[in-house]
């Protein structure tokens, strides 16, 4: 199973360097335009409005391009859908479903959505912030805090060099995050000592 883990984390950095991505929320048009691959809410697709679908998320490839229909009711829980369609077609699992295949397409997703050296650099400590600037569900941001903890215990982060290059990448946005945090502590410091004064 871990060679899958490696094999489908390896592939979310790659994607992010191959397609230029620099910044959060990830974007994911960008990422699907860059392997001429064809994103369809099912609102807008008559394929999906006639299978009246119960999942999330599919795949079709029809004339040699790939088209990903996607249930489009709920933003961050679709952007969810979508990476993990995208996991499926760049990993090879189209029409091979199984549950090592969606284990996969989910490292994938949650890798490419919510890069943990990027949250780790911008000190990011709670689900909620990741949900914020990853455009991503409470849940999918609880996972990624749950093993973002684990991977800073372990003091697993700059172990390969795709995620040094996905570092190099976000280097400015993290250091504008970094940033932008910095003002805030200051502002609100600045707020309890008036505050403090009575003014």
């Amino acid at each position: 199973m871990y060679n899958e883990y490696k094999k489908a984390r390896d592939l979310a950095w790659k994607t992010l360097i191959d397609c230029g991505i620099n910044v959060l929320p990830v974007n994911l048009t960008q990422i699907a335009d860059h392997y001429n691959i064809i994103l369809i809410p099912y609102s807008q697709s008559t394929v999906a409005q006639k299978l009246d679908l119960k999942q999330d998320g599919f795949t079709l490839k029809r004339n040699g391009k790939y088209i990903v229909y996607y249930k489009d009711s709920y933003n961050q829980r679709a952007r969810f859908t979508i990476a993990h369609e995208l996991g499926h077609i760049l990993l090879g699992h189209i029409n091979n479903p199984d549950s090592v295949n969606e284990y996969a397409a989910n490292i994938f997703a949650r890798d490419l959505l919510m890069p943990a050296i990027v949250l780790k650099k911008i000190n990011v400590i709670s689900a909620y912030e990741i949900s914020q600037l990853c455009d991503v569900s409470k849940a999918a941001a609880e996972i990624r805090l749950e093993r973002l903890q684990k991977l800073s215990k372990r003091n697993k982060f700059f172990t390969s060099f795709l995620e040094i290059k996905v570092y190099k990448n976000f280097k400015n946005y993290i250091k504008q995050m970094r940033w932008n945090i910095c003002q805030l502590i200051k502002m609100k410091k600045e707020v309890l000592i008036m505050q403090s004064l009575g003014t």
